[in-house]
């Protein structure tokens, strides 16, 4: 098993909280992509995998969610929410692949609204 680590910093309004999680799951590589696959509190499956040039995290739940994360190309997702079905565009201002994860550095926007701001780092051991 190895030891995936999230971090993540999210700024809503003038809010900020700090999220750290850890998780056992699995890695492997697979057509230049890594892959991390685990099992979150909500008994969810989650696959996070990236390469050099992007994250892309999808939660198995009802509905799927996918995230897209690409440096200066915006992207969109639909998550669920106690307000129903909730579709927000993605935009990516950095993104790092590391030697032992990655980190990024993006924003939820709806309806040309800024409504969170995020910094995800994921690691592995």
């Amino acid at each position: 098993m190895t030891k995936i680590i999230i971090d993540n910093l999210i700024e809503i309004d003038s809010e900020k909280e700090e999220i750290h999680e850890e998780f056992s799951g699995e890695f492997y590589e697979k057509n230049d992509m890594i892959f991390l696959v685990y099992q979150n509190e909500l008994n969810e499956k989650v696959v996070m995998k990236y390469n050099e040039k992007m994250l892309i995290m999808t939660r198995f739940s009802k509905p799927n969610m996918i995230m897209k994360l690409l440096p200066d190309i915006n992207t969109t997702t639909a998550i669920a929410t106690p307000l129903g079905l909730q579709r927000f565009e993605i935009r990516t201002q950095s993104y790092e692949k590391l030697s032992d994860g990655c980190q990024t550095q993006y924003q939820f926007w709806q309806h040309e609204r800024l409504l969170a701001q995020y910094v995800l780092r994921v690691r592995f051991e």
